[in-house]
C-alpha cells in the first residue's frame, strides 16, 4: 500500500509539472495548435490533448477551429490561454492610503482603486475600508472570478496570516487577519508584511529584476527592511528578518516625532516639502536631508553588510527624487570603506510597489492551487497601465468610496458578458477545487 501511495504521488507530481509546462507555453506564445504545444513543451501529443481537455473543462483555455484549407483532413484545433478565467488582487493597507490592484492570470492590470486616509482609523474600520475599496476595483469585473487576495500590512505576520506584532495598529496583535478577511471577502486571503511585498514587487517588476540577493529599504514615516536571498523572500524563523529597526542604534525605530526620532531629523518641517526644496537647491533643506540620511544610514549599512546583496533598493514615501539617494550613497561610502560596497538604487515602482508585490504573491499562491506547481513563472505586469487606470479611478472619485461591506452574493457582470456566464454564482475558488479534484483523479489512472 505504501508503494502504491508513493507511486500515485509521483504520478500526480509528474502530471502537475506537465500541466504547468503547458500553461507557461500557452501564456507566452498566445494561440497554439495542439501539435505546436506538444513541440514547445516536449510532451507527447496524447499527453497534451489530455491536459488541454482538463483545462477546457474548467475554463482555463479556449479553443477555435482553423479555417478550412485545400489540404485534406480535419483543421487543426487552436488553443489559447484564458487569462480572464480568474483574477487576483494585491491590497496595500498603508498609513495614509489604501491601494488595490487587480490583474488577470496573465499579469494584465484590469482594475484598481485608491482611497486616501485623512484621519486616524481603527483596525476594524481599515478592514471594512479595504473591503469597500476592493469592491470598487472589481466594479467592472466578474467578482466571482476573484481567486486570491494578498493584503499587505505594516507588522510581523506569520505563515497563517496571524499578526504577531503591529506597532501601527496594536489592536491587530494576535489577530488571525487572513481568516477574518477570508470570511468577509468570501475569497482566499493571504496576509503579508508590506515591506516584504514591496521587495517582491521590485524583484519581479522593478529595480531588482536582474538580481538574486536584494535588500529593500522602505523609507517613510518609519524605516524598515526586507531581504531576498537566491531570488526568494527571506522571512526568517520568526518572520522578522530585516526588522533591525528594533535596535535603537539603527536610528529607525517607531518613536513619536521628536528630536531623536526618525522624522525628528526634519526639525518639525514637513518631510515632503523639505525634499522638494532640497531638489530645488535650498541649502537649509539639503542640510536637513543630510541630517536624515545620517540618522538612518547605520541601519542600512548593518543589513547591507550582513547580506552583501547584489543591490540595495531604496523605496517608500520619503525616497522622492535623487537627492536622498545621493546623500545615502555618500554616507554609505563614509561608513563602508571597502570598494565592493553594494550599490544603492531607487525603487522603480514608487507607491504601487507594495500592492504590486501583493499581486505577485497572489499569483504564486494561485499557481500552486491551480496548476499544482510553485515553479511556474509569475507573468510580467503591464506597468504603464497602472498609472493610467489609477488616474481614471481618481478622476471618477474613488477617493470617496461607498462604505458598504463587500459581499459576493451578487455577481458583477463584466462588459460584454450576458446570459449564463453573467449569472454564474459559483465562485472561481469552487471551480479551482473541482479542477484540483479532477486532476488528482486523472493522475491516479494514467501516467502522462
Amino acid at each position: 500500500m505504501a508503494l502504491s501511495g508513493h507511486h500515485e504521488r509521483e504520478m500526480l507530481a509528474f502530471r502537475r509539472r506537465n500541466s504547468a509546462a503547458c500553461i507557461d507555453a500557452l501564456r507566452d506564445h498566445g494561440v497554439l495548435t495542439v501539435s505546436e504545444l506538444a513541440r514547445i513543451t516536449g510532451l507527447s501529443r496524447p499527453t497534451v490533448e489530455s491536459i488541454v481537455a482538463d483545462f477546457e473543462t474548467h475554463g482555463l483555455v479556449t479553443h477555435e477551429q482553423q479555417a478550412a484549407t485545400a489540404t485534406k483532413g480535419r483543421p487543426a484545433r487552436r488553443v489559447a490561454f484564458n487569462a480572464s478565467a480568474g483574477y487576483v488582487a494585491g491590497i496595500d493597507l498603508g498609513l495614509h492610503r489604501v491601494t488595490v490592484l487587480i490583474s488577470d492570470l496573465a499579469g494584465t492590470i484590469v482594475g484598481t482603486a485608491l482611497h486616501d486616509i485623512d484621519t486616524d482609523i481603527t483596525g476594524s474600520e481599515l478592514i471594512s475600508l479595504a473591503a469597500a475599496t476592493l469592491k470598487r476595483a472589481l466594479a467592472r469585473l466578474d467578482a466571482t472570478r476573484l481567486a486570491a487576495v494578498t493584503v499587505c500590512i505594516s507588522g510581523i505576520v506569520d505563515a497563517s496570516g496571524r499578526v504577531l506584532q503591529s506597532n501601527v495598529l496594536p489592536e491587530w496583535n494576535g489577530l488571525g487577519l487572513a481568516a477574518s478577511l477570508s470570511r468577509q471577502l468570501a475569497c482566499p486571503v493571504i496576509v503579508e508584511n508590506d515591506v516584504n511585498m514591496a521587495a517582491l514587487g521590485e524583484l519581479h517588476a522593478g529595480a531588482a529584476q536582474n538580481a538574486d540577493d536584494v535588500v529593500f529599504i522602505m523609507v517613510g514615516h518609519r524605516v524598515s527592511a526586507a531581504i531576498i536571498l537566491g531570488g526568494a523572500l527571506h522571512r526568517g524563523r520568526n518572520f522578522a528578518a530585516g526588522e533591525v529597526g528594533d535596535l535603537e542604534s539603527t536610528g529607525w525605530g517607531y518613536q513619536d516625532v521628536h528630536e531623536t526620532s526618525v522624522l525628528g531629523a526634519f526639525l518639525g518641517r514637513d518631510p515632503e516639502e523639505v525634499f522638494a526644496a532640497a531638489q530645488a537647491g535650498d541649502a537649509d533643506a539639503l542640510q536637513l536631508v543630510s541630517r536624515f540620511a545620517h540618522r538612518i544610514i547605520r541601519g542600512i549599512a548593518v543589513v547591507g553588510l550582513t547580506v552583501d546583496p547584489d543591490v540595495i533598493v531604496i523605496g517608500g514615501g520619503l525616497s522622492v527624487g535623487p537627492v536622498l539617494l545621493g546623500v545615502l550613497q555618500a554616507e554609505l561610502a563614509r561608513l563602508v570603506t571597502r570598494s565592493t560596497q553594494p550599490p544603492l538604487v531607487s525603487s522603480a515602482l514608487g507607491r504601487n510597489g507594495v500592492a504590486l508585490g501583493g499581486l505577485v504573491r497572489s499569483l504564486e499562491v494561485l499557481s500552486e492551487r491551480l496548476y499544482g506547481s510553485t515553479d511556474i513563472t509569475v507573468p510580467r505586469f503591464s506597468l504603464p497601465a497602472i498609472g493610467s487606470i489609477q488616474a481614471d479611478a481618481a478622476a471618477s472619485g474613488v477617493a470617496n468610496p461607498d462604505a458598504a461591506d463587500f459581499g459576493t452574493s451578487a455577481a458583477t457582470t463584466e462588459p460584454g458578458v450576458t446570459g449564463p456566464a453573467a449569472a454564474e454564482s459559483v465562485t472561481f475558488g469552487a471551480r479551482l477545487a473541482t479542477y484540483a479534484a479532477s486532476a488528482n483523479a486523472t493522475a491516479t489512472h494514467s501516467l502522462s
